[in-house]
């Protein structure tokens, strides 16, 4: 079930050195622009589009059709009025394209931004009416394009309001390529914008829905008798424990889950995942070394080869640097925070809401299950809690070293220069004033934790290779801006920095 992003770094590099060597390369310049979407860079992306003479390309759907989605995407970043005519604009690109080409995709698309800019109704079922008419059958479809046919055929019926022909064409799709969660997301975002538009509610499509992503955490513990010291459960209430886990995965349709592998609750929810054939992406705050000898081995040698094996079949393992601290709460919420992060984004990839799994004794607290708890909490997002079966008598959490804390830095331009900020949000924002400025500006803005005797972070933030008019950031703050400002930002993957650092676009979402 993993999800694949395209690196939209290394296609818009690719792009752009096929584009010096021949100008007349238009496939080149409507792969350099889609990466300029994909990246964030809308502003800079419909310039480019304009400056390429892309928009006077005819019999080529794909480059006809990047007007529309340009313009598509410039309406689902803006509400009222100013999205409506987004809309309009986008359905008239779609149209042109779906005229000169007669291709499915361009025409589903006329149909649909019709009807979400407020073009007249008979318009927009004319428009619907052709494209059934116009498919070819499954038999005629090429293998690559059954799920895309079968999905517009679904979308079609849905604009001429025919839900029985729409859910059982949609159904057909799922069925065809059932893993394909990126591909059935897409569909359920434009199936939602149509319900929004005719004003109505369809809850059959949460049949549809794509597992959800979890992040998860809980207490660390030994078995009655192994370990001295330290918080123990007995066999039987490991048992029913991991009974509970596995339910409520399978209850809440849990597919992706993102959280450490300590001894005790972690691995008892990695274990129900994997059983249950979902994803596990690992992010450990040290390394494999260090967490085993602190966080796994002293509480039984058994969870050694538990730890070992839910890292091997883990999908991602992902892990921090900060050995000589460890254990230290802030390098545990550093990992926490990634883990959070890569659940949310996750989930927004995938149209679903993002869940906290916790087995806690509900202590109130400044470190580990405690902090964690209340971090998401605080994102307003669900969280489900299970009754951690016994009364710990658990030593308090390390304090760790004096003077850890999150910095930022902003890079601007060709020139590099850098900018040191406590507050990441006040980076974001002297970003965006400066893009309103110069929208052709490449920023960047890294985030991470430091040391009281490491170098300041503008002196050793990586340099990642920022598209025009986009704002990049690392992981870590795409981490932190996924959790506590979702709703003002929207966070994007685009690819690998020369160091195969993870980068992401970072876009407002505009009234």
């Amino acid at each position: 079930m993993t999800i694949r992003n395209p690196d939209n770094l290394k296609i818009y590099e690719t792009a752009i050195r096929a584009i010096a060597i021949a100008d007349d390369d238009h496939d080149a310049k409507h792969k350099a622009v889609l990466a300029l979407v994909r990246a964030g860079s809308l502003d800079f992306a419909l310039s480019e589009y304009a400056r390429y003479g892309l928009i006077d390309i005819r019999h080529h759907e794909d480059i006809m059709g990047l007007g529309g989605r340009l313009y598509k995407d410039l309406y689902l970043s803006h509400s009222g009025d100013a999205a409506r005519e987004f809309a309009r604009l986008s359905a008239e690109k779609y149209e042109e394209a779906y005229q000169d080409t007669s291709g499915y995709y361009s025409g589903i698309n006329a149909a649909t931004m019709s009807l979400l800019g407020g073009i007249p109704l008979e318009i927009v079922e004319m428009r619907a009416k052709r494209i059934l008419d116009g498919l070819p059958s499954v038999e005629k479809t090429p293998d690559d394009e059954i799920y895309f046919a079968l999905a517009t055929r679904a979308e079609a019926w849905l604009l001429l309001g025919n839900i029985h022909e729409a859910q059982a064409a949609f159904r057909s799709a799922l069925d065809y390529d059932p893993l394909n969660y990126m591909a059935h997301a897409s569909t359920l975002k434009q199936f939602r914008m149509i319900a929004e538009a005719k004003g109505e509610d369809w809850p059959w499509l949460s049949e549809f829905v794509p597992p959800k992503a979890m992040h998860f955490a809980g207490h660390i513990f030994s078995h009655d008798g192994e370990q001295p010291d330290v918080p123990a459960l007995s066999k039987a209430k490991e048992k029913k424990l991991a009974g509970d886990i596995a339910d409520y995965i399978q209850e809440n349709d849990i597919g992706f889950g993102y959280g450490a592998l300590a001894a005790g609750v972690d691995i008892l929810i990695a274990e129900a995942l994997l059983e249950e054939g979902g994803e596990l992406h690992v992010i450990l705050p040290v390394s494999r070394a260090k967490f085993i000898q602190m966080s796994v081995a002293p509480f039984g040698n058994s969870w050694i080869r538990r730890f070992n094996t839910c890292l091997k079949r883990a999908s991602t393992v992902t892990i921090c640097e900060g050995d000589e601290s460890w254990p230290d709460p802030m390098l545990q919420l550093r990992a926490s925070l990634i883990a959070m992060g890569n659940a949310i984004r996750n989930s927004n990839e995938l149209s679903v809401e993002a869940v906290q799994l916790l087995v806690w004794d509900g202590r109130k607290g400044q470190f580990g299950t405690a902090k964690d708890a209340a971090v998401w909490q605080a994102t307003g997002r669900p969280q489900i809690t299970i009754d951690y079966p016994e009364k710990r008598n658990a030593k308090p959490h390390a304090k760790g070293r004096s003077g850890y804390r999150f910095e930022a830095v902003l890079v601007s331009g060709s020139d590099g220069i850098a900018q040191p900020f406590a507050e990441l949000h006040d980076a974001v924002l002297v970003a965006l004033g400066e893009r309103a400025k110069t929208p052709d500006l490449a920023q960047t803005i890294c985030y991470d934790l430091r040391g009281p005797d490491d170098q300041e972070l503008s002196e050793t933030a990586p340099t990642f290779n920022a598209l025009p008019g986009s704002i990049t950031v690392c992981e870590m703050a795409a981490n932190y801006l996924s959790i506590f400002h979702a709703r003002e930002y929207r966070i994007d993957f685009v690819g690998l920095s020369v160091g195969g650092q993870r980068v992401f676009s970072l876009r407002e979402r505009r009234a």
